[in-house]
């Protein structure tokens, strides 16, 4: 059983409790898009690809030993293959205070948990779109990698600043959910 704070939780329990709110509304905003139809898919996709490209551009440049992999490649492979358009232009990420990158990992890392459940659920529909970024086997592994240190004990203090990141992360998928839900709207 992990070590934890007096609170009795693990790194991980306390990114899951601190982001818990953002993470609910970002699975609001993308789960429908997901079975809805194609022009739904491809919109969740556009979505992830917004997004990712800022984190990822931020994660390289910190040059981290262990980073997780790019997904961006695969979500464009699928946007092609749906012939959509692939964004040239997506928005920077930027954590506060630098940002841990602990934070940031985790919240990519932890997509793929998301991932394999909307992919069963697309199975179990029998919808015909492609899937090479939901079925990528790499970030369920990078995520693997990540639990002895997500086991660790939490010290709220020493640890806010890893929640701060990991929030930054959740928000700045959340904002460009909205802003792209609120494109399609128009």
């Amino acid at each position: 059983m992990p070590a934890t704070d007096a609170m009795g939780r693990t790194i991980r329990e306390f990114l899951k409790q601190g982001t818990a709110a953002e993470h609910d509304t970002l699975d609001a905003r993308l789960g429908s898009l997901v079975l809805a139809d194609r022009d739904g898919y491809a919109q969740f996709l556009d979505i992830q690809y917004r997004a990712r490209r800022g984190v990822e551009r931020w994660l390289e440049a910190r040059a981290l030993d262990n980073p997780p992999p790019l997904q961006s490649d695969l979500i464009a492979r699928d946007l092609a293959r749906l012939d959509r358009v692939v964004p040239t232009e997506t928005p920077d990420f930027a954590a506060a205070d630098g940002g841990d990158t602990l934070g940031v990992c985790w919240v990519l890392a932890g997509s793929a948990l998301g991932n394999r459940a909307i992919l069963a659920r697309l199975a179990k529909a029998q919808a015909d779109v492609p899937t090479a970024f939901l079925a990528d086997p790499r970030m369920g592994q990078y995520w693997r990698s990540m639990l002895p240190a997500l086991a660790r004990p939490c010290d709220s203090c020493e640890h806010d600043n890893v929640l701060r990141a990991a929030r930054a992360t959740f928000t700045h998928f959340n904002i460009v959910a909205s802003q792209c839900l609120a494109l399609k709207a128009a």
